[in-house]
This record gives C-alpha cells, structure tokens and sequence, in this order.
C-alpha cells in the first residue's frame, strides 16, 4: 500500500507540473464570454495566416536534423569503431555544444558572421560575398539550423556510437570474411543501426522545432518565437496556445510514427550493453579520415565559437563589470538551479521506479505519455503556467510572483529528462534486491532508505547534476514567468543583449558556460572517485 500511494502521489504531481497547465491553457483557448470559439485554430488551419511561420519552423527542424544526421553518424562511426588517436578528447569536447545553451553558442557565431564579424570580414575580401549577404544569412533560418546542429549533433553521435558498440561483432565478422569494410557497414551494419538514428533524429526534430532561444537571438519568426510575441507583446495567450497547438500535434504524430516502425522488430543490438568486443576497423586511411574529420568537427563547433567569446571579452574587467551587472542573476541561478535540481531528481526518482516496474504492457506507454512532455516547447509550458497560476480565485495564486512558479516550470521543463535518467539507472538494480527486503517483512519505505537509495547513490548525483546544469541555461519558460527581482543569469543576458558592449555579452557569455560545465566537471571526479574506491578499499 506504501508504494502504491507513494507513486500515485507523485504520478499525479507529475500531471498537476506538466499535463494539468496544458490542458488548462489549451481549454481557455477554446472557451470564450461564456461559449466554445474556435476562431484563432480557424486562423492557423483554415487560413494562410501562419502558414509562412509553420513552414519555417518546419525547414528549420528539417534542415537542423539532416545536418546533425551528416555530422552526428560519421562521428559517432568514427569514435566506435576506429583507433583514433586523442579518441577520449574527441568525445569530452563533443559533449560540450550538447552541455551549454544553444544560444551561447549563437552568440558566438552572431559576433564572427554578423556585419562586423571577423569571418565576416574575411569571407567578405577573399570571396565573391558581400557582408550583407554573410550577416544576412546568420540571420535566418539557415542561420538557426546551422547553429542548432551544432547544439544538436551530439545527440546523434551519442545514439550511434553506443548502437555501433552494441552489435553483435559474430555478424561483422562473418561480413568481412567474404566483403570489404565499406560493404560490411553498407548491408549489415547500417540496417542493424538504423533505427537507433531515425530515434535520434526524431529527437532532434522535434527538440529544433520547440526551440525559442536561438531562433530569437536570431529574430526568425517561427513557431516558438510567434508563441512569446503573442502573449508577451499583444497579450493574447489564446493565439498564443491556438499557435502551440500545431507544435503538439507535430510531436505527437512524431513519436506513434516511431513507435508503430517499431512495433514488431527485433534487432541484433537489442538487449546488449556496449563493450570492448566490439569490432575496430584499423585501417589507416580510415584513421586518416576520421582525425581529419574529428578536427574539423571540433575546430567549427567548439573551437571558433569559445574562443571568439573569450577573445571578445578582451580584458579582465569585462568579467568584473559583468559579474557586477548580473550578481543578482548568478545568485538566483545557482538558488533556483539548486532548489530546480533536488526536485527533479527526487521526483525524477519515483517517475522512473514507475516506469520500470508497471506491468510491461504499460511500460511502453507510460514512458511515451512522459517522454511527450519533454518535446513540450519552453514558452508553451510558461505560458500555460501563467494562465493556471494567474487567477485572483485561483488554489495557485500563492505561487504566482513568488519563486516557486520558476521552480515549477523547471520541473515541468525538465521532470521528463530527469525521470528518464533515473530509470536508466534502475535498470542496473536486480529486481532480486528488493524482493530480499520485501521478504524480510521490511516496509516500502525502509527498502527504500536501506536498499534502493544507496544503490542508486551515483544515479542520484549524476542526475542533481545534468538537472542542475539545465535549469541554469534555462530561457525559454522563465522568460514568462519569472516575478519581477528574480531574473536568472539567461534572462539578465537575454535582456542586455541589445544593448550592452560586445565584451560584457561575451563574458556573461563565458560565465553561463562555467557555469553549466562546472556540474560536468564534479560529475567526472564523483565518477572516478566512485570506481576508485572499491579498489582503494579493497586494497
């Protein structure tokens, strides 16, 4: 009864952060001076009012994901299955675009491609392009897919090269006996890898497609962006959820989509975990390629964007200045990114017990209903917590102007992620462990407190962490509903781009990136502590 109740409470907090704003904004939409109007739906489906801002929200998503696709594939190949030397530096720095906001990164390009941009300047004398024609295209929709890919491509790489350390090396093997290696991957390795990158693609669709930050920064006028003018500028949050509801739809039909592919096929990689059988093609032009690639890669993505923030902060002052400038910002991002994070993974924890022990028939569909919400876009969720939280009659109301909305939108952000990752975790416990309390007459809670906590105690700290880093770059939730007094680090930049000097953006630029990697950087050393002290004690 214990673990009934206990995950039914926090299933229904789940719904009341989440679904319950949602519904409620999507409701009011349709209910107006007492009677259902569907008049602004009739704007977007039945007029071509916003059929230019939902085909740039669709080139946008479309482009971005080909673009990480031929990136993300090649790298993640490259890091799975040859001997590339400085492989491990390779991964750590293409972790980093995935880590930091996209807009950071945005910034960054904005300062080399924009009218008075350096590569700008050089592209402009060493080629046939003007430098309206450069600024003009970071300031588009291809602008935005190029800087979305490169926030976006690790996760292809990621969902690649663990698929590619997954197969069953007997397969490969048998191929290279009677076929070369490019007809290897071409008949057997690809097909078997297949559908680990159309989920990695659909994932980034629909993450480009509910993107507000960088298509802001940008000034393209796409779904996200419409969705915040709207509410924010004409105040009008029934366009603006009639405008979000098309963004629902798409990821809706994006996730049956993938799960009725699915349905019914068995892989070859399914059910086994990564391991050092797997096979390693060490063939030099290959290695040669995949350097050559990887430094490319790396120099584009990681390189050019950092070191233009840092070289256009130019002196140390600037930090000061920014620092000065945005004290309050920073104080809050680390109060509410700490408070944020606890949150999450606490109730993070409970979300992925559930999703890994219901009955398997619903296994499937509960993970799906959870995971929907993460493809929810941020200003979707603000503007829905406001429509719930604002109200003089309103049970909410207290929340509304008080810290705890920019909490709660924090949780319905990222409670689906966090839940996500603690599931995985849970995997690894055998079912065996709990049933061992359960027989020893121990209570839930108890097994709770003496089994299923400590053994989740790396899964815990790994998820504060990665929660922790994601409140701190949020922007697109708590642009909406932060009260006046409480801005974050993001919202003070986002709020002083217009009109501050190249060095202080850059270098508020550079302390939002400490920020965020710092959380990587403990995970790291609590990682390698954890693997060094059974030897150490063992020892």
């Amino acid at each position: 009864m214990q673990k009934k109740l206990t995950l039914v409470f926090f299933f229904t907090l789940f719904l009341c952060t989440t679904f319950l704003p949602i519904v409620w904004m999507f409701g009011n939409s349709v209910y107006e001076e007492g009677r259902f109007s569907f008049v602004y739906y009739k704007d977007i489906f039945l007029t071509l009012k916003y059929g230019k801002v939902i085909s740039n929200s669709l080139i946008l998503a479309s482009i971005t994901t080909i673009v990480s696709c031929l990136i993300g594939v090649p790298a993640g190949f490259f890091l799975a299955k040859t001997n590339l030397p400085l492989k491990n530096i390779f991964k750590i720095c293409f972790f980093i675009p995935l880590i930091i906001p996209s807009y950071i990164i945005g910034i960054a390009w904005v300062n080399l491609l924009g009218k008075t941009g350096f590569l700008n300047n050089v592209f402009s004398q060493y080629t046939m392009l003007s430098p309206e024609s450069i600024s003009d295209f970071i300031y588009s929709t291809y602008g935005s897919s190029f800087i979305l890919s490169i926030n976006l491509f690790p996760v292809v790489m990621l969902v690649t090269e663990y698929a590619l350390k997954s197969i069953n090396p007997r397969l490969e093997e048998s191929g290279l006996v009677v076929g070369s290696v490019f007809q290897v991957f071409r008949q057997i390795t690809f097909p078997l890898i297949a559908p680990a990158i159309l989920s990695s693609m659909m994932i980034v669709f629909v993450l480009s497609l509910s993107e507000f930050g960088v298509p802001s920064l940008l000034q393209v006028n796409v779904l996200t962006t419409q969705i915040f003018t709207q509410f924010s500028a004409f105040y009008n949050e029934k366009a603006a959820t009639a405008i979000a509801f098309p963004l629902i739809v798409i990821t809706f039909v994006l996730i049956m989509l993938e799960k009725i592919y699915m349905r019914g096929k068995s892989f070859e990689i399914s059910g086994r975990s990564s391991s050092n059988s797997t096979i390693q093609y060490n063939i030099t032009w290959l290695n040669v390629v995949g350097i050559t690639f990887c430094t490319f890669v790396m120099i584009v993505c990681i390189i050019i964007p950092l070191s233009t923030l840092i070289f256009n902060t130019k002196t140390l002052s600037a930090y000061h200045d920014a620092i000065l400038l945005a004290r309050n910002g920073i104080t809050n991002s680390i109060l509410f990114g700490s408070i944020g994070a606890t949150f999450l993974t606490f109730i993070g924890f409970f979300l992925g017990y559930l999703s890994e022990n219901i009955r398997s028939r619903l296994k499937s569909s509960a993970a799906i209903f959870i995971w929907l919400f993460f493809a929810v876009p941020a200003t979707v969720i603000g503007v829905g917590l406001i429509k719930l939280c604002n109200r003089p009659e309103g049970i909410f109301q207290f929340i509304y102007g008080s810290l705890w909305i920019v909490i709660i939108g924090y949780v319905a952000r990222f409670l689906p992620l966090s839940s996500r990752i603690m599931a995985n975790y849970l995997k690894q416990i055998p079912q065996s462990m709990e049933e061992a309390g359960t027989v020893t007459g121990a209570s839930w809670f108890r097994i709770l407190g003496k089994i299923l906590f400590p053994l989740q105690g790396y899964g815990l700290i790994a998820t504060w962490l990665i929660s922790f880093m994601f409140c701190i770059g949020e922007l697109g939730t708590t642009v909406l509903v932060y009260p006046p007094g409480s801005e974050t680090l993001p919202i003070t930049l986002f709020t002083i781009m217009a009109n501050s000097p190249t060095d202080i953006v850059s270098a508020l630029s550079i302390i939002i990136i400490v920020m965020t990697l710092l959380p990587v950087g403990v995970f790291l050393v609590v990682s390698k502590y954890l693997v060094l002290k059974p030897k150490l004690g063992f020892q």
